[in-house]
């Protein structure tokens, strides 16, 4: 059984609709850590060692967050510079870093709908080259990449019943690394 870590970096997770239902989703998975990066670092003092010991132990790492001005809120910006530090999280010479082979999942909220993240739509682009620095970052630290799960519409459109959708499907997605 694969060992998944959830590094949610939402802003207010106890505020959050979305977010909240994703994670609420997945919580109570047995093979699952929720690591809400708000709540752990109110002060953006982010713990490189803790985190990575954090990391060290799982096998599949879950990068929720709401897209943010086309971007990763802060803190997580935050905990990209402290956690993925060269030699640990990365090299440049091709020798395995620490995170080599583990898998990662890049989870977003959108506010947009779908269609809005389309060459026609009114962002003229799609959510990939937009979050393309995850997947610079990703591939730098050696990750398996896994395709990356979207819930579009958040501030516009998503009915209840489509939040409920996405929330099954992310409980399914997180499930399937259990076997």
């Amino acid at each position: 059984m694969s060992k998944v870590l959830v590094v949610v970096g939402h802003p207010d997770l106890s505020q959050s609709k979305h977010n909240a239902a994703l994670v609420d989703a997945v919580r109570d998975l047995a093979h699952v850590t929720v690591h809400d990066l708000y709540a752990a670092y109110p002060d953006f003092q982010v713990d490189a060692d803790a985190e990575q010991a954090l990391l060290a132990e799982h096998d599949v790492i879950v990068f929720q967050h709401p897209v943010y001005w086309y971007n990763t809120p802060p803190l997580f910006r935050q905990w990209q510079d402290t956690v993925l530090t060269h030699r640990w999280a990365f090299t440049y010479d091709g020798t395995p870093s620490q995170l080599a082979g583990k898998k990662a999942i890049v989870a977003v909220t959108a506010g947009a709908a779908a269609d809005a993240y389309t060459p026609e739509g009114w962002i003229k682009t799609t959510l990939e080259p937009l979050l393309s620095n995850w997947d610079a970052t990703l591939r730098l630290c050696q990750f398996d990449i896994q395709p990356m799960f979207k819930l579009y519409g958040t501030t516009c459109g998503l009915t209840d019943e489509g939040l409920a959708t996405a929330a099954k499907q992310y409980n399914e997605l997180l499930t399937s690394f259990a076997a």
